[in-house]
């Protein structure tokens, strides 16, 4: 009797399915087809919205982050410089010197060899990319702050010139006229 049970088993299962689909492509109708299409779009441009959302939000808050870190920057430059100790207001040209001499010395061995082994000179051109990176950093830092801080005065100078102009717009039209 097992035998005969798994045999209309397996018949009934492949008969349910193929009668499904027969009933499903007699009774769902081009409009309802149409409708589903319908709904994916749908579901398609609001996960497309939200997405664009989403990555306008992320640039907002890189913007965000990005200017927090310039403003800590400036903070902490401004303080060097108000600070009453001689090397706080004197460690970027040091080291800006200080790495514009090394790296001078390490190009100028390389160079002309200087009677140095190749286990040396090899050592050397190890060194060169890390100096030269920190040296472009501290180039940017000092050179980058050094604008920043003459933008800065420009700035407050300019808009203590915009509030002098407006004052004085506003005088004007105070004036009794002719």
């Amino acid at each position: 009797m097992g035998w005969f049970s798994r045999l209309f088993s397996n018949i009934g299962v492949d008969l349910t399915a193929t009668v499904g689909k027969v009933i499903d492509d007699l009774v769902t109708s081009d409009e309802e087809i149409a409708l589903t299409e319908v709904q994916k779009l749908k579901i398609q441009t609001a996960y497309e919205i939200e997405m664009k959302a989403l990555l306008v939000r992320l640039d907002k808050q890189q913007a965000e982050h990005e200017r927090n870190l310039e403003a800590e920057l400036t903070e902490r430059l401004q303080l060097d410089m108000k600070s009453d100790s001689w090397l706080s207001k004197n460690i970027r040209p040091m080291a800006l010197i200080f790495l514009t001499a090394t790296i001078s010395i390490l190009a100028f061995f390389t160079v002309f060899d200087a009677d140095l082994t190749d286990a040396q000179l090899r050592a050397l051109k190890e060194w060169i990319p890390f100096f030269s990176t920190i040296m472009l950093t501290v180039y940017a830092f000092y050179f980058g702050s050094r604008g920043l801080e003459k933008i800065q005065k420009i700035r407050a100078a300019g808009a203590a010139d915009v509030e002098k102009a407006k004052k004085r717009q506003v005088d004007l039209e105070r004036e009794p006229r002719g």
